[in-house]
């Protein structure tokens, strides 16, 4: 019997490691895990919206509003991370701050691989566009303090 060892072997080999590679890397974090990513998204939300909030004179605005929490979901899937994630990248082409692309390398560890991309748009002119995305960091914090309160109790209310 003849043994192949070729470049057929080694595209083989490589399409079975490169296999395994993406399923370890594309899966969601594990549920254990979420309440960490959450914690550091809450820790960087701080971050953001201190960095933020420096800059005087810029009110929050009633007009932009970021999902936070899907409906009728239980925690640790009930963040809206995909919606959450459409926001911060659009902010981050305009306010490209390290901290924003670190929140969405956690949020891509929450999102599933069939959530739906949300569209958003940067509304135009200086003042409103300072102006959204201090409302939507500002959201984003609470949101994260809620999210991390929603996965307490769900762990204490699991434990009794």
């Amino acid at each position: 019997m003849a043994s192949h060892s070729g470049p057929a072997t080694s595209v083989l080999f490589l399409l079975c490691c490169l296999g395994s590679w993406l399923a370890c890397h594309t899966l969601p974090v594990q549920p254990s895990e979420v309440q960490k990513v959450v914690e550091e998204l809450q820790f960087l939300s701080k971050i953001l919206l201190k960095d933020v909030e420096e800059e005087k004179g810029v009110p929050v605005s009633q007009n932009y509003t970021l999902p936070c929490l899907i409906p009728d979901a239980q925690p640790p899937n009930n963040i809206h991370s995909s919606a959450i994630r459409a926001y911060l990248k659009v902010i981050s082409q305009v306010d490209s701050k390290p901290v924003i692309d670190e929140i969405i390398e956690q949020l891509d560890k929450l999102i599933f691989q069939d959530a739906l991309e949300t569209s958003i748009s940067m509304p135009t002119g200086t003042f409103e566009c300072k102006r959204f995305i201090l409302t939507i960091f500002q959201q984003f914090s609470e949101c994260m303090d809620l999210a991390l309160k929603s996965l307490t109790s769900g762990a204490q209310q699991a434990t009794t």
